[in-house]
């Protein structure tokens, strides 16, 4: 395990964490918690003013399985930390979606990129209308940068506005203001294990949502899963970099650090389970890893 997990990366501070003294109650719940309560999605109390928040460009809904255990979960880091942007669902309850209306972020035959979605919303096409394998950017079809304006082959974008807001603490929050019409208003994550993943992508209610599939991105995951390559992230980190893709598609090319604190509590564990565990080499989701490298290294 590396020393700092997202080096370059905008995250406010968490040693304040390691100096809570025991557990204490949820304000909702009044169940004993550690943090934050992870059943009504609120940090404790006495550090609730410490807490980064993150405003997110468009909504996000997190369908978790039954199975997923709710203290392991990561998706509730990002119920604590965007509570007015994400909404967490125990399946099987899925919300009546319009779905022309929002994205599924779930690899799959139909799926598309967000540089494919943002192509086809520049030349006013529906997601469906454009195939999985192709793109109608022009020549490289790359986005391209001008003076404060974004274009996307040519068609402007005004960038977000943001503004930095103080808590009493003096801890900066980048508040996004305005964003450009969106082809879409709402994304949605699976929260669970690989193996149960498909339970809930083939249930009836997400059939006809497009399909997104995110870049290829190495996970900093703690939690082992058999078989599973480095490339299977957690939700918290699955929900960090389609913020951070779709920004720079759809929002400004010049991504700076708005949503970074999504992984505040990610980053946390991290550390301090790397910490406990002597730097974590030892960890099986690790070691696996780490083997698994060795051997495409011999093989190649």
């Amino acid at each position: 395990m590396e020393e700092e997990p997202f080096p370059g990366l905008k995250i406010e501070s968490s040693d304040f964490l390691n100096d809570l003294d025991g557990r204490s109650k949820c304000s909702k719940c009044q169940r004993s918690r550690k943090f934050y309560c992870y059943t009504c999605f609120l940090p404790l109390p006495e550090i609730e003013h410490r807490i980064p928040r993150v405003k997110l460009p468009l909504k996000v809904d997190i369908l978790k399985h039954p199975s997923e255990v709710d203290g392991k979960s990561t998706a509730v880091h990002a119920g604590i930390v965007a509570p007015e942007d994400v909404c967490i669902y125990t399946y099987p309850c899925i919300p009546d979606y319009e779905k022309d209306k929002v994205i599924l972020v779930f690899p799959c035959k139909d799926s598309k990129t967000l540089e494919q979605l943002a192509s086809s919303w520049k030349h006013g096409l529906k997601p469906t209308q454009l195939k999985s394998n192709e793109s109608v950017f022009s020549g490289k079809g790359s986005l391209e940068t001008s003076g404060e304006k974004s274009t996307i082959a040519g068609s402007e974008i005004l960038p977000a506005k943001t503004e930095k807001l103080h808590s009493s603490e003096d801890e900066a929050l980048s508040k996004l203001e305005e964003s450009p019409k969106l082809p879409f208003e709402r994304v949605i994550f699976i929260d669970s294990t690989w193996n149960q993943t498909r339970a809930i992508f083939n249930d009836e209610r997400l059939r006809g949502i497009q399909c997104v599939e995110l870049k290829s991105e190495k996970t900093k995951f703690w939690r082992h899963q058999k078989n599973n390559p480095d490339t299977h992230l957690a939700t918290i980190e699955a929900i960090y970099y389609f913020m951070r893709e779709f920004h720079e598609h759809f929002v400004d090319t010049q991504y700076s650090g708005q949503y970074d604190n999504l992984l505040f509590f990610f980053n946390f564990m991290y550390k301090k389970i790397r910490n406990i565990y002597d730097g974590g080499e030892h960890l099986e989701a690790y070691k696996s890893r780490k083997e698994k490298a060795l051997q495409t290294k011999n093989v190649s």
